[in-house]
């Protein structure tokens, strides 16, 4: 309380008693003992309202005046033992009421203030998240904590990152170098009308808290901190019980995949030294030869693919795919292709519909093959051998739309979801390590378009991927 209210308050409560021997003196019939105990009566409530120096200032007054007013003789002074018993008497207790009537009043304020907290504490617990980042759940707390406890302004200093996480209406109250200070040093502080506190998991400090606000007491800002270890520290739990998760799944993955690339790799080369070891006999017809030939250029395609796979899926683990755009004619994209793709589409009907007018894209022209090679084959292994496969393009908008459609076995709308994920190699058993359309779909990604597919289950899919059409061509 600041000086002049208090002066205020003691001249008002002088006032007050004044008041009431004034109006004593003039009613009849009022001796000193009732005086006394109105007096009394008013010293309790200017006590129990104000506190005890107003009641001292009270009861100081009212005995002058009792003096002066009631007790013979008239004035200043006072002849009779018995007079200076009864003054003294009533001193005694307007005092020990007094102190006893504060001492009332600051336990209800103070039981009054302990509800009042455990209420916002309640309260905050109820809106308190402990789960998701360290950020989000931070955060979270400070914007609950301004809302909960009336706060002008809250902060979270962060030492691992050196960052100050703010809430409030006037957000830089709170200094940063306390912040750190008291993250530093593990001490409660106080600042003015801020309060700091560190908070630490297992004895490791993780950050210090501070809050400005006019009803914070450290009893709750200590209570709000050990709830706020409490969620943080469960949710370190549970990040690292999902990392750890995580890299057990990873290895598992990474031990599945290399199997599969041992079989792919292994298989087609034991094709390939069998027909090897058929070239090298003497008697073989010419068509047998050629045969054998093409098995082994066919096989030795399956190796480079394999082999091609592993290598991109290097790229994307390492971040470092960085395409070498330039404007490439889609016509020359499908020959390529096609044309290393010769003996697997030997039998197959092939249709190709790109219109002569189709402006040239923008990409890199060998990551763009392998895409378009890898829905090729995608569309060879799920569909009927000697079932036709037509490959289109055409322009759409500032975009060019190329697309392989099969007349396979297709698949459904829960299927669709997953095709382009890593090692998914659908429903139906095929051969291959399942990263194919993942690594088309983060080429094309990588370009700026789009991998997609359309499929009706018994009648066919249609995989495509878009490109961004040359300016040049668009021009």
């Amino acid at each position: 309380m600041s000086f002049p209210h208090r002066v205020v308050r003691l001249l008002l409560s002088i006032g007050i008693v004044a008041v009431i021997v004034t109006v004593c003196v003039f009613a009849p019939h009022v001796d000193v003992t009732t005086v006394m105990l109105v007096l009394l009566l008013a010293v309790l409530i200017i006590a129990s309202r104000w506190g005890l120096w107003e009641s001292i200032a009270a009861a100081g007054a009212g005995a002058l005046l009792l003096d002066y007013f009631f007790l013979p003789p008239p004035g200043w002074g006072i002849e009779a033992p018995q007079h200076w018993v009864a003054l003294a008497t009533f001193l005694g207790i307007a005092l020990v009421a007094g102190k006893l009537a504060e001492r009332v009043t600051k336990q209800a304020v103070q039981e009054m203030e302990r509800r009042i907290e455990s209420e916002r504490l309640y309260s905050f617990a109820q809106q308190f998240v402990g789960s998701g980042s360290f950020e989000v759940i931070v955060a979270g707390a400070l914007d609950s904590m301004v809302r909960v406890f009336e706060l002008r302004s809250a902060a979270f200093y962060n030492p691992d990152t050196g960052e100050v996480i703010r809430s409030g209406l006037v957000e830089d109250l709170i200094p940063e170098d306390k912040l750190r200070d008291t993250a530093l040093h593990l001490t409660f502080q106080t600042d003015h009308d801020v309060l700091l506190i560190p908070i630490s998991i297992e004895g490791r400090p993780i950050g210090s808290l501070a809050v400005c606000g006019d009803d914070v007491s450290q009893r709750m800002l200590r209570a709000v901190a050990e709830r706020m270890e409490i969620g943080l520290a469960r949710a370190r739990a549970l990040e690292q019980l999902n990392e750890t998760e995580a890299v057990r799944k990873s290895q598992e993955l990474a031990s599945a995949v290399l199997d599969s690339l041992v079989h792919e790799i292994k298989t087609p080369l034991s094709v390939v030294k069998t027909a090897a070891t058929a070239l090298l006999s003497r008697d073989l017809r010419v068509a047998t030869t050629v045969e054998l030939s093409a098995i082994i250029s066919e096989e030795i395609d399956q190796v480079d693919t394999t082999i091609n796979e592993v290598f991109w899926r290097a790229q994307m683990e390492s971040g470092t795919l960085q395409p070498e755009v330039g404007p490439h004619d889609i016509h020359q994209l499908v020959k390529a292709s096609l044309a290393e793709l010769r003996t697997r589409l030997s039998a197959r009907p092939l249709k190709i519909q790109i219109p002569d007018s189709l402006p040239p894209a923008d990409f890199d022209f060998h990551m763009i093959k392998v895409v378009l090679k890898e829905l090729v084959n995608n569309a060879l292994k799920y569909s009927p051998d000697r079932s036709p496969l037509t490959i289109s393009a055409q322009l759409d908008g500032a975009e060019i739309v190329t697309g392989v459609e099969d007349f396979g076995i297709g698949f459904s709308k829960e299927e669709e979801a997953h095709v382009f994920e890593r090692n998914y190699r659908g429903t139906v058993a095929a051969s291959g390590t399942g990263l194919g359309l993942a690594i088309a779909k983060t080429i094309v990604e990588a370009h700026g378009g789009r991998l997609g597919s359309i499929s009706t289950p018994g009648k066919g899919s249609m995989f495509y991927f878009s490109l961004p059409a040359s300016s040049e061509g668009l021009a």
